[in-house]
C-alpha cells in the first residue's frame, strides 16, 4: 500500500514533507511539494541557487540513490514565517558497494501560504558532521 503524501500544516511537518519526496526519488516532486516558487538554496555554503540551479543543486544528494531521514531540532514561529533546525542524514552505498552515511543539519525557513500550507523559501544543508 503507497503512504498517502504528508502535507506540511505546521512548520515542522514540511522536514516530513522533504523526506517524502526524497525517498521517492524524484527531484521535481519534491520541488513542486516542499519549495516555494522562488525559493534559493545554499547550492554549495555561500552560493545561492534559485529555479533550474535549484534542482540543479539538489541532484547530488539524488545521485547518492540512498534513503534520507530527519527530524525538526528546533522551530522558532513569528507569524507566517518560521526558522527551522533539523537534522538529516542520508543512507546510501558507495562506489564499493560499502554501507555509508552523509548527513548535517540544515537551517530553514519557511513560511505558509494563502492555502495554509507551510513551504520552504531559503534551505541552507551545509552545516555538516
Amino acid at each position: 500500500m503507497r503512504q498517502e503524501a504528508p502535507i506540511a500544516t505546521t512548520p515542522d511537518k514540511t522536514t516530513e514533507v522533504f523526506i517524502h519526496y526524497f525517498n521517492l526519488g524524484n527531484v521535481d516532486d519534491l520541488i513542486d511539494a516542499y519549495y516555494e516558487k522562488n525559493a534559493v538554496i545554499a547550492g554549495s555554503p555561500g552560493n545561492i541557487a534559485r529555479g533550474a540551479a535549484l534542482k540543479e543543486a539538489l541532484l547530488p544528494y539524488f545521485s547518492l540513490n540512498g534513503k534520507i531521514s530527519g527530524a525538526t531540532r528546533h522551530t522558532l514561529i513569528n507569524g507566517d514565517i518560521a526558522l527551522l533546525i533539523l537534522d538529516w542524514a542520508v543512507e546510501f552505498n558507495d562506489e564499493k558497494g560499502n554501507p555509508a552515511r552523509y548527513g548535517g543539519t540544515s537551517t530553514d525557513v519557511v513560511r505558509k501560504g494563502a492555502d495554509g500550507v507551510w513551504r520552504c523559501v531559503i534551505d541552507n544543508p551545509h552545516n555538516i558532521l
